[in-house]
């Protein structure tokens, strides 16, 4: 019976339209959230895409609450109150609002609350909170899927085929980075010109961190191709390396339907995705020998851990080689 009650409650809930954070919240809980927000971003070092995604959450949980007690404008001492069951019941309305919510996406939005609270609780406004009794998910350990190399020279030579010249140096230029340095999306996307050095580049990475690169010729040529081409026909003056036509800096969502269509055109398998050539970069450096520790470094990883599971799918691939290669395996 109250399984079904719940249920009931969850489809009234989701036919309530999600308010703004500013309707829902009083003046008190506003100016918290919007320090919570800054202090992530100066204090913490998030990068803005996760300060978004962490505000996203907060308004999904607030928005709940608020409906869940049918309180107009929530207080601290609301927050204070709630009970394990009333996070658990918000984890249950997520997912019934969106069934195909992932388990990562569930764990990041517990994560944004658990900050939250705990910015809460560090600058004295609550005491404490139930939510730090909340089990944490078991989150699937996927292996890191690498492109194969001759996927990835198709992908090049269909860029080299491009007409437009604006779309086939910058795009061309983009697949080598991302491919050949190994880097994220949104350091890419981030990259001025003065970032880019004789035969190194300068990285921001996650948390602001600093790291260098190495640039090989190969790629250094690509992206100078797009930069003298930029300059000569662009009448647009600013330091950021990937633009739209408009000259504003490229978009995470462009980099997403570029690889999907290249997919698309050469029928290759979901997997390969932005983030997969950084994969392949890894994985690569891996089977010709660099260590972990340089990877790591290279990646731009805080832990080792993170790198090691790349280790897991180099074994298979010296596995298969020594099957293929060693004389008593042949036998056998």
């Amino acid at each position: 019976g109250r399984l079904e009650k719940n249920r009931a409650n969850f489809l009234k809930l989701k036919e309530k339209p999600i308010k703004k954070t500013t309707e829902v919240c009083s003046k008190k809980i506003l100016e918290l959230y919007f320090n919570w927000l800054k202090w992530l971003l100066n204090q913490k070092n998030y990068s803005n895409n996760t300060v978004k995604s962490y505000s996203y959450d907060f308004k999904y949980f607030i928005n709940f609450i608020s409906n869940h007690y049918s309180i107009d404008k929530i207080e601290i001492y609301d927050l204070q109150r709630l009970e394990l069951r009333d996070f658990r019941s918000w984890l249950s309305f997520l997912k019934s609002i969106n069934p195909n919510l992932s388990v990562k996406s569930l764990a990041r939005a517990r994560a944004s609350i658990k900050s939250f609270y705990f910015y809460c609780i560090l600058t004295k406004k609550i005491k404490s909170s139930e939510i730090y009794n909340l089990s944490n998910p078991k989150l699937p350990k996927n292996l890191p899927r690498a492109v194969p190399e001759k996927q990835i020279l198709n992908v090049i030579n269909i860029l080299k085929k491009e007409k437009n010249k604006f779309l086939k140096f910058r795009n061309t230029a983009l697949i080598y980075l991302l491919w050949g340095c190994g880097l994220r999306v949104s350091e890419l996307l981030s990259l001025n010109t003065p970032q880019i050095k004789r035969d190194y580049l300068i990285i921001l990475g996650k948390g602001k961190k600093e790291r260098i690169i190495p640039l090989l010729p190969e790629i250094k040529v690509k992206i100078l191709e797009w930069i003298n081409w930029k300059k000569q026909n662009v009448n647009i003056k600013n330091d950021v390396l990937f633009i739209n036509r408009s000259g504003k800096r490229l978009s995470a969502r462009y980099v997403q339907k570029l690889i999907e269509s290249l997919r698309n055109q050469l029928d290759l398998d979901k997997s390969f995705t932005p983030h997969s050539l950084r994969h392949s970069f890894a994985t690569q450096l891996l089977m010709n020998g660099v260590d972990l520790r340089t990877l790591q470094t290279m990646l731009g990883h805080s832990s080792l851990a993170t790198t090691q599971h790349y280790l897991k799918v180099t074994n298979k691939f010296v596995e298969k080689v020594y099957r293929k290669t060693h004389p008593r395996a042949k036998e056998h």
